[in-house]
C-alpha cells in the first residue's frame, strides 16, 4: 500500500511522538529508578499502541482534509498536540499503576497529567483562532478524549477512589458513546464526528472531577472526605444522566436518518 506525502508526514511525526513518549519515560525511569518492571510493562506497550493507531488512522484516511474537503497538506500544530495527548496514553498508564506506591511519583504525574489536559484546551483554540480545522483533527481529538477518559475511569474505578454507583454511571455513558458511534459508521460507512453542547460540558466536567479524583489516588490528604468533593461528583453524575439522554436523543435522530 502506497502512501501520499502527507500520510508520510502524519507517520514520521507519529514515530517521532513514539520515540518522544519513549525517551521521556526512560529519562524518569532512570531518575526514579523504576526497574525492570516499569520499563517491561512500557516499552512493549507504546509501541503496540502506535501500530494499533495507525492502522486505524490509515483505516480513516478518507478524513485527511480539511472542513472544506480540501486533501490536507501539512499537519498542524492542533494535530501535532492531539497526536501527543494520545500518544501519551501507555505513559499515562504506567505511570499511574507505579504511583500509587510511589509517593515521589506524585508530582510528575500530576505535572504529565497537567501537560496532557492542556493540550485539549490549546488543540482547539489554535484550530479556531487560526482556521486550522480538520476532518482528521475532529477524528482524533474526540477519540483521544474519550479513550483517556475510559482509561482514567477504569484506573479511578478499580483503585476504589471513584465511587462505584459514579463509576457505573461514567461507565454506561462512555460505552453508549462507542456503540452509538460504531452503530453509525457502520450504517453510514464512515464515522459521524458532530458533537453536542452537553457532551462537550460532560467531558470538561469529567476532566475537573479527575483532576480532584486523582489527587485522593495519589492520598493527598483532606480531599479524600470533603463536602467538595462529595458535592462535585454529585453535579459529575447528575450531568451524566442530563448528557446520557441528550445522547440517546442524537443518536436516535442520527439512526433515523437516510444514509447519506
Amino acid at each position: 500500500m502506497s502512501l501520499s506525502k502527507f500520510e508520510r508526514k502524519l507517520g514520521l511525526t507519529w514515530i517521532a511522538l513514539g520515540l518522544l513518549q519513549t525517551l521521556l519515560f526512560l529519562l524518569l525511569s532512570t531518575c526514579y529508578h523504576f526497574g525492570v518492571p516499569g520499563n517491561e510493562i512500557f516499552l512493549p506497550l507504546v509501541w503496540i499502541w502506535h501500530a494499533l493507531i495507525w492502522v486505524v488512522l490509515l483505516r480513516f484516511r478518507s478524513l485527511f482534509t480539511r472542513l472544506d474537503g480540501t486533501p490536507l497538506t501539512s499537519l498542524g500544530w492542533p494535530n501535532i498536540l492531539t497526536l501527543f495527548r494520545l500518544s501519551s496514553l501507555p505513559a499515562l498508564t504506567v505511570l499511574f499503576l507505579l504511583a500509587r506506591n510511589r509517593h515521589e511519583l506524585a508530582w510528575p504525574l500530576v505535572i504529565f497529567i497537567s501537560v496532557v489536559f492542556l493540550t485539549d484546551l490549546a488543540d482547539g483554540y489554535l484550530a479556531r483562532a487560526f482556521n486550522l480545522g480538520s476532518r482528521l483533527g475532529q477524528l482524533i481529538d474526540s477519540s483521544s478524549d474519550y479513550i483517556i477518559l475510559m482509561t482514567l475511569t477504569l484506573i479511578l474505578g478499580i483503585s476504589g477512589v471513584l465511587p462505584s454507583w459514579l463509576l457505573t454511571l461514567v461507565l454506561i455513558r462512555l460505552i453508549f458513546q462507542i456503540v452509538g458511534s460504531l452503530l453509525l459508521f457502520w450504517r453510514a460507512k464512515k464515522p459521524r464526528l458532530e458533537t453536542t453542547w452537553l457532551g462537550k460540558a460532560s467531558l470538561f466536567v469529567l476532566m475537573v472531577l479527575y483532576a480532584l479524583e486523582i489527587m485522593v489516588f495519589l492520598r493527598w490528604h483532606g480531599l479524600a472526605d470533603s463536602i467538595f468533593l462529595q458535592g462535585t461528583e454529585i453535579a459529575a453524575g447528575f450531568i451524566m444522566v442530563i448528557s446520557l439522554y441528550d445522547k440517546a436523543r442524537f443518536f436516535y435522530r442520527a439512526l433515523k436518518q437516510p444514509p447519506q
